[in-house]
């Protein structure tokens, strides 16, 4: 099934640097309309709301997904008045803190409400990084973390379809994208990183996310969304779980995010020949 990084910074094919801005009003018809976003809008009601979600509303969504959730979204103000580190803050008090009207908060809180135990997985590591280091700077593997966490996206595939994979992590753009287009209805790709679905609200030539590939059985396609989800959920853990800082660096690559086959509608040939996107591999 094919559904559709982030230091904040939109890159044009002509190399020019512009901040990415999210749209300023709600608009549900974007997680209504682009693939990436078909396990919000099947599984939480984000598309059917007519304002922009509350942390009310965020924590009524909990037990649709989670029916024994351990956390609640907060309003960031309480963070702002303590002393604690936004992880450390999470991981002894048990609430997310969520700025109101903002979509990249919006996102953040929809992947833990989609990935619970991942999510819950990655705050217990930069929590034992930061008490091993006594220090708010990050470290190698808590880079590496938030950029899986912000910029991740699994692509779940049958051991079929390794050359596929294998087409990506090589940078042969054209020939994983476009020659072999059709061979995506075989894989699942799925968002994790919240960064990347605020940035495809407004998608632009220059958007990469992290890929993680996670290979699975045949059974994993007869699987319903949620159930395909709890898979997912309980595999990353584990690997957020114990992968090395050697682990996540050998395992994500570029992924230019906008070449999945249906997720921009400009995909002719001519589009997988921008190089300034769709990057050679480095030797």
């Amino acid at each position: 099934m094919v559904n559709t990084f982030s230091d904040g910074l939109k890159t044009s094919v002509t190399g020019k640097n512009q901040r990415f801005i999210a749209p300023d009003a709600w608009d549900a018809q974007i997680v209504q309309s682009h693939p990436a976003y078909r396990p919000l809008d099947c599984l939480l009601p984000i598309g059917q709301q007519p304002q922009f979600p509350n942390v009310a509303s965020l924590n009524m969504w909990w037990p649709q997904v989670v029916p024994q959730a351990a956390y609640q979204f907060v309003d960031s103000t309480l963070l702002a008045g303590d002393s604690r580190y936004y992880e450390v803050f999470i991981a002894q008090t048990g609430q997310i803190p969520t700025r109101a009207h903002n979509w990249h908060d919006l996102f953040g809180a929809c992947s833990w409400l989609l990935y619970p135990n991942s999510k819950r997985a990655l705050n217990q590591r930069h929590l034992a990084e930061i008490e091993q280091s006594q220090s708010k700077q990050r470290s190698g593997l808590r880079h590496q973390l938030t950029l899986f966490d912000e910029c991740g996206v699994l692509l779940l595939y049958r051991q079929s379809d390794q050359w596929l994979i294998d087409l990506l992590r090589q940078h042969r753009w054209q020939e994983a994208f476009f020659k072999h287009g059709l061979a995506w209805r075989q894989l699942c790709p799925l968002v994790f990183g919240h960064a990347i679905w605020e940035m495809l609200t407004r998608p632009f030539i220059g958007l990469t996310a992290k890929l993680l590939p996670m290979l699975v059985d045949d059974s994993f396609f007869t699987l319903a969304l949620q159930q395909q989800l709890d898979f997912v959920d309980t595999r990353l853990c584990k690997q957020v779980a114990e992968f090395s800082l050697t682990d996540w660096r050998s395992q994500l690559s570029p992924l230019p995010i906008l070449g999945i086959p249906g997720w921009y509608p400009l995909q002719d040939e001519a589009f997988y020949q921008l190089t300034d996107y769709f990057r050679p591999k480095r030797e």
